[in-house]
């Protein structure tokens, strides 16, 4: 098959079209996870069962995972396997091979998805072991990137949703309302349900939109990562739970979090390299709306070190597999994560 646009793949699913191999990765997580869900669905329906389902996280031994593909399904047409972040340039040569073998080889009754939501992957220049996987799977099967909606087609989203729960919602106040949100789907998702729930019936209001949608949540989470690199530890408490006091979704909080960590941690870099934020915006491939937190950043990490800032790092990504396949209660995982972070030494 092919790379494709997500709008072709919710066309392919919706006509029924099932295909081997799933690639999804991109920055758009909440559309990812949202694909890989109707995947499963379409191939198992509502309700999987064990026999017919199995998920990994990061890169299970190529033995256990061709063992599962190659059995027959159970009373089911198909059997499916999801891989959550799966870092191909962590497989030495050998597994590497396997896993592209699994894939060339896997019967007409096993669907792969591969749902890439915590791996960072440069779709232009993947690295080499990436690089093959994502050629393996596109031969193969699909290989879809989620990209971003712009603020018009979020804005219909959220007319849609709000009509659904029987609210009304301009396509001015909904634009306004996406681009509060950072044009974050599963952030808007948040805000529609809670300006509905406000609402109860009726038209959602350009005040209701300003008293009720925080002015960005970027900013809190911003504040927050200060707090921590300054040691004032209850204070990024006290914003994660005014965040959680906002009906932020974890999932959220999490992902912002880390994006800001990211941004600093290259912010970090390129002020060793002697470079500018333009300049590391350029390095890194920013889009120029975006080149600012980077600048914002570089007021950040003066003071502090790099192996500080892998570190948070490391904690936030290991906290982010676990709010995707542990049943731990999610608030804790994060306090955990801000906690683990609070004791490394930032110098």
């Amino acid at each position: 098959m092919a790379k494709i646009e997500e709008a072709r793949l919710k066309a392919d699913l919706k006509a029924g079209q099932l295909a081997r191999v799933y690639f999804l990765f991109g920055e758009e997580h909440f559309l990812t996870k949202t694909y890989e869900n109707k995947i499963i669905e379409a191939a198992l329906g509502a309700d999987p069962s064990d026999l017919n389902f199995v998920r990994f996280n990061e890169a299970p031994p190529s033995d256990s995972l061709s063992d599962f593909a190659d059995s027959m399904p159970f009373f089911s047409e198909y059997k499916v396997i999801v891989i959550s972040d799966l870092d191909a340039d962590k497989l030495d040569n050998a597994e590497l091979a396997a896993y592209l073998s699994i894939i060339e080889e896997l019967p007409d009754t096993t669907v792969l998805i591969i749902s890439q939501t915590g791996i960072e992957i440069d779709a232009k220049k993947p690295k080499a072991k990436m690089k093959k996987l994502m050629a393996a799977a596109e031969k193969c099967g699909v290989l879809c990137e989620m990209k971003y909606m712009s603020a018009s087609q979020l804005a219909k989203m959220a007319v849609k949703k709000a009509s659904r729960l029987g609210c009304n919602l301009s396509e001015q106040n909904a634009v306004l309302l996406a681009e509060l949100c950072g044009r974050d789907m599963q952030l808007l998702s948040t805000e529609v349900q809670k300006l509905c729930d406000y609402t109860v019936s009726g038209e959602i209001t350009k005040d209701a939109i300003d008293s009720l949608v925080p002015k960005l949540v970027d900013t809190s989470i911003y504040t927050l990562a200060s707090e921590l690199f300054a040691g004032r530890v209850a204070n990024a408490f006290q914003i994660l739970d005014d965040l959680f006091v906002q009906r932020m979704e974890p999932v959220v909080i999490l992902g912002t979090l880390s994006g800001h960590f990211v941004d600093c941690y290259r912010a970090k870099l390129a002020m060793l390299a002697k470079k500018s934020a333009n300049d590391a915006a350029a390095a890194f491939n920013y889009p120029r709306n975006r080149t600012f937190v980077l600048t914002k950043a570089y007021g950040s990490v003066k003071y502090l070190s790099v192996d500080y800032l892998k570190s948070c790092i490391d904690i936030l990504y290991r906290t982010n597999l676990l709010l995707n396949s542990s049943r731990a209660d999610r608030r804790t995982l994060l306090e955990q994560a801000l906690t683990e972070i609070s004791v490394l030494r930032r110098t």
